[in-house]
């Protein structure tokens, strides 16, 4: 019976660097930076911290970058405003998301976190 996890980290022998399965210095999209540092691991310019979370299937976006996800931030754009006052308080005007403080409220904004990527393509 050939063992498909040799070293027993929960990551098959195929998909760890080393034949003997170790998973020391992962480099999942070859740049040489170890996964561990690496802030795109796949390599797909949309950085690590902004992609879906797999132990929680949340999106890990922190658009005001206070160092909160905006999964439990209260005030994802940092307005002052809680995000529930700015979707249920009856006035369409009030509070309009602009994550980027570019001006452009959300709604209109191609690149809502200012990264350079298209929001089309970080969904």
């Amino acid at each position: 019976m050939f063992d498909l996890d040799i070293d027993n980290d929960g990551i098959d022998n195929a998909d760890d660097v080393y034949e003997n399965g170790s998973s020391a210095a992962r480099d999942h999209d070859n740049d040489g930076l170890d996964d561990g540092i690496d802030t795109d691991d796949d390599n797909d310019n949309i950085l690590d911290v902004d992609e879906l979370d797999g132990a929680t299937g949340q999106w890990r976006y922190d658009h005001d970058n206070d160092g909160m996800s905006d999964v439990i931030d209260t005030d994802d754009d940092n307005d002052g405003l809680t995000d529930w006052f700015e979707t249920n308080d009856g006035n369409d005007d009030t509070g309009q998301f602009d994550h980027d403080n570019d001006g452009i409220e959300d709604v209109t904004d191609d690149d809502d976190d200012g990264d350079g990527i298209l929001d089309e393509l970080e969904q």
